[in-house]
């Protein structure tokens, strides 16, 4: 059996060692892989999504997948509230949302309810106009879209939210899949490309994509126009980049670049809203047509 222990805290922070020790599982030639969880105390939407989809990797290459809960009675009852050891244990899952939170979806096509879920729990913490709520479930939907069409993902991607009250909402999707770089430079236009973190902050800007169409490579582009407006963060993981954004001390920020020890096969988008319950987030246009913040 080949066993990979997780440390004390599973988060977005910890990404280049969560995300080395998935790969290392799903790499495994052994027949059982054990995902130890025995030191573990606490956990974030990244971590929930990424380990999910690992283990439903593992399960795709014929492992069989084991794990072992956490004793901690905080974390094992996050984990059975977001749904974790329903997917865990049988590899599917159902939906249930609450104000607070949404619980962990495997999608293969867009789903307008779970979407429109997540659009309310950042309703419960942020004052949005009906247009900004209209864009920013087409900015969702838009980004799934691209996942489903380009990423090659053979175990689908995953996807949740939680709110903070302090923090803010956390929202994660997570494919594994070819990547953003493999994924653009297929196209004539982005040939030239040759490196993961070029590629990612390529894919932010907008009609950027590898697929024809209107609204094509509008997803990441109108998430990050909102996050700038709202202070937040947004990190994006693909292949061995890593590239994060916080807009906490204003817009002009110059992102954060990192060179993963392990690539990830696959792409990571963890956006983190900030808690802000007295501004009203509006349009500058509530033009159906441009839908711009």
């Amino acid at each position: 059996m080949y066993t990979v222990k997780f440390p004390l805290l599973i988060t977005i922070r910890n990404a280049n060692c969560i995300i080395q020790r998935c790969e290392d599982a799903i790499s495994s030639n052994e027949k059982e892989v054990l995902f130890d969880f025995s030191i573990c105390a606490f956990s974030d939407p990244f971590a929930i999504t990424l380990l999910v989809g690992a283990m439903k990797a593992c399960a795709a290459k014929g492992h069989e997948v084991k794990f072992l809960p956490s004793p901690n009675e905080k974390l094992d009852k996050y984990f059975k509230s977001i749904g974790f050891y329903e997917f865990g244990a049988s590899m599917v899952g159902k939906s249930r949302f609450s104000d607070q939170q949404v619980e962990l979806k495997h999608l293969t096509a867009i789903d307008p309810v779970y979407t429109d879920a997540v659009i309310q729990v950042l309703q419960r913490i942020l004052r949005m106009s009906r247009g900004v709520r209209a864009s920013l479930h087409l900015s969702i939907n838009e980004l799934l879209t691209n996942t489903f069409d380009h990423s090659g993902t053979v175990v689908g991607c995953f996807i949740c939210a939680q709110a903070y009250k302090k923090r803010g909402v956390s929202i994660c999707l997570t494919d594994f899949g070819i990547g953003i770089l493999k994924s653009l430079s297929s196209t004539k236009e982005y040939s030239y490309l040759n490196n993961s973190i070029d590629a990612i902050e390529l894919a932010i800007k907008e009609g950027v994509t590898s697929r024809a169409g209107r609204l094509a490579g509008l997803g990441l582009t109108h998430i990050h126009r909102f996050l700038k407006v709202n202070e937040g963060q947004i990190h994006i993981i693909s292949g061995d980049g890593w590239v994060h954004w916080n807009y906490k001390n204003g817009n002009s920020v110059i992102p954060k670049r990192k060179k993963l020890a392990v690539a990830f096969e696959g792409t990571i988008v963890n956006i983190i809203a900030r808690a802000d319950g007295e501004g009203l987030y509006f349009l500058t246009s509530e033009n159906p047509e441009e839908q711009i913040f």
